[in-house]
């Protein structure tokens, strides 16, 4: 047994974990705790004024806010308001959306009363704004750093650091003081705002095989309307990044496919969903199936609805004829056992809790001094690179070996569902390769236009349902995170790789591992044995937790439930909590793996 060294564990383990942006977990969640006082929100260090009231909201007309979600009420303009402090109070205005933002369309006159749009997206920044005086009469721009915008589907683009943007704004005076006569549609938040004012929630698609949900996280204001926006967002379609690679049931139109304007919930938890008669027509009874699944499965992620009704023009959507298709799973779990390498013997091992074991049948690969394997979900394939990162080999527990990929600073394989190995090749032109696990399997350049000269892919992992890549991708000055779709065709061959969405990333990383549906573990590696590591976890909806950091940390995996590893040259540690505890394993081990 391998026993640590009270000193060894001294300095690799430290203070306890930091959440710096949010929750890191599932994703379907209320907003909860109104502790944050918004001070600083406004550009001159405007504080929120004293007689707005923080007060928490009830459930109005089917509304999925929590019984404790935040309502503000800041106050209207004054006479006295100067032009500055009428737009700082329009700004402050938009944190208050109830009775579709009455408050802040006290300070419009003119063209902006009837034409100003608040929900059409929702502008976040990270640092006080600025405003300054524009060249025409009355004319100001709101000066801010963004850091992401949402759209009025719920679609949240993480904003690359340092991007700024100009918010045009026109103030002139009236017979009752200063008044906005012209904005842009939407409203400005900043992060605190915006994380006591928002909640993401997950719709649900289909991968194009049908066995398994794949979410699209998206952002709704906490209010009365949110069951009805979630809706009409599910109807429109997935995000774009997700455009070829995921089914839905409903055809795509422009979210507007309801019969009523609201989606009402009644007493009992029911949500009533009436579509048009164009939704449903032409659809036969596993699309009608499908349409009922996909609902339920999005809307009884919100915490008002317990079951959903869906009607066509009132009448009740029929799925008989057949017993319905088989039911799809969410959130695929990989089990609790790894695969490695043991480090004495240089073969492939199982490691289960504390227990390592060879893998049976497995052929001899020690030859090979292989690295960084994964597996399969039924444990009857694995994959491996070569140290020198030259070779991809694919072995089976029926004793088969095979070089798959042959190429340049190949980077760690990942093993989808459906048998593909994929890795990127960094030679002079980073490229994307997958080949079938098969014997015999044809290998294919996956499609990936968006990846500019010069850009290195560091690493690529694909989802549990096959359907997303998460990759780290080096610009020569900058690693940032990027999920792209999967697009294959009919017969699951890859083919292309869909225009990425950004998350937050510090820029350093070197590796990315899927912990489940929504979510990413993500670290850079120790290049010191006692250089402190602090991995963090990234959710598809942008937030970001800290773990607890570790010196000399080269390894990390992510098993099921929030089962983190991660290895030091001298042990393999679990996350119990928020710190890290060293595994007394029946031998060495190192590259720990869960499925792919």
């Amino acid at each position: 047994l391998i026993t640590p060294l009270p000193e060894q564990l001294a300095r690799a383990l430290s203070e306890p974990a930091r959440d710096m942006h949010g929750a890191g977990g599932r994703l379907v969640r209320p907003v909860v705790g109104v502790i944050v006082a918004l001070v600083l929100a406004l550009s001159g260090c405007t504080q929120i004024p004293q007689s707005s009231e923080v007060r928490s909201a009830d459930p109005v007309d089917g509304a999925t806010a929590a019984a404790d979600a935040p309502q503000f009420h800041p106050p209207g303009p004054a006479e006295s308001d100067t032009a500055e402090e009428a737009i700082r109070g329009f700004l402050l205005a938009g944190t208050s959306p109830q009775d579709d933002y009455a408050v802040a369309r006290e300070f419009l006159d003119g063209p902006a009363a009837t034409q100003w749009t608040p929900g059409q997206r929702t502008l976040v920044y990270s640092a006080e704004p600025r405003i300054t005086r524009g060249d025409g009469a009355g004319d100001y721009q709101i000066q801010v750093e963004v850091d992401s915008e949402i759209d009025e589907y719920g679609l949240r683009t993480v904003a690359p650091p340092g991007t700024t943007r100009a918010w045009a704004v026109t103030v002139q005076e009236r017979p009752q003081g200063m008044r906005i006569t012209s904005t842009e549609n939407g409203t400005l938040l900043s992060q605190a705002q915006f994380g006591q004012l928002f909640a993401p929630h997950e719709l649900a698609f289909y991968d194009t095989a049908k066995r398994y949900v794949v979410p699209d996280v998206r952002w709704f204001v906490n209010r009365g309307t949110t069951v009805t926006a979630v809706t009409r967002a599910l109807l429109r379609g997935p995000a774009p990044y997700l455009a070829g690679a995921v089914d839905t049931a409903f055809p795509l139109r422009t979210g507007t496919d309801l019969a009523a304007p609201t989606v009402p919930v009644d007493d009992d938890g029911v949500a009533h969903v009436d579509l048009t008669q164009a939704a449903a027509e032409g659809a036969d009874a596993e699309r009608r199936h499908r349409m009922r699944e996909q609902l339920e499965l999005t809307l009884r992620g919100l915490q008002s609805v317990k079951e959903v009704e869906v009607t066509v023009a009132g009448a009740q959507l029929s799925t008989s004829g057949d017993d319905g298709p088989a039911p799809v799973q969410t959130d695929p779990a990989v089990g609790s056992v790894q695969v490695g390498i043991d480090t004495a013997t240089g073969g492939l091992v199982y490691v289960q809790g504390t227990s390592v074991t060879p893998v049976g049948g497995a052929p001899d690969v020690t030859a090979l001094d292989p690295v960084r394997p994964t597996m399969s979900g039924d444990r009857s394939r694995f994959a491996f690179v070569t140290r020198d990162r030259t070779a991809v080999h694919v072995a089976g527990t029926d004793g088969s070996l095979r070089e798959v990929l042959r190429g340049t600073g190949l980077t760690v394989p990942s093993l989808d569902l459906l048998g593909w190995v994929w890795a990127a090749d960094r030679g002079t032109t980073s490229r994307i390769r997958a080949v079938s696990a098969q014997p015999g399997g044809q290998e294919r350049i996956v499609t990936a236009t968006w990846l500019r000269p010069g850009e290195r892919i560091v690493d690529l992992r694909l989802s549990r349902s096959g359907a997303r890549a998460a990759m780290l991708v080096d610009d020569g000055q900058r690693t940032t995170l990027r999920v792209s779709g999967v697009v294959r065709g009919s017969d699951g061959v890859p083919n292309a790789l869909t225009e990425p969405i950004l998350l937050p990333s510090s820029g350093s990383e070197d590796s990315v591992e899927w912990a489940g549906d929504t979510n990413l573990l993500v670290s850079a590696y120790a290049e010191k044995p006692d250089e402190r590591v602090v991995p963090r976890i990234v959710s598809i909806d942008g937030t970001v937790r800290e773990l607890n950091p570790l010196g000399g940390l080269r390894g990390i995996s992510a098993g099921d439930d929030g089962a983190y590893y991660a290895e030091t040259e001298e042990f393999v540690f679990l996350l119990v909590g928020s710190s890290w505890r060293a595994q007394e394993l029946d031998r060495g081990v190192r590259d720990l793996s869960f499925p792919d």
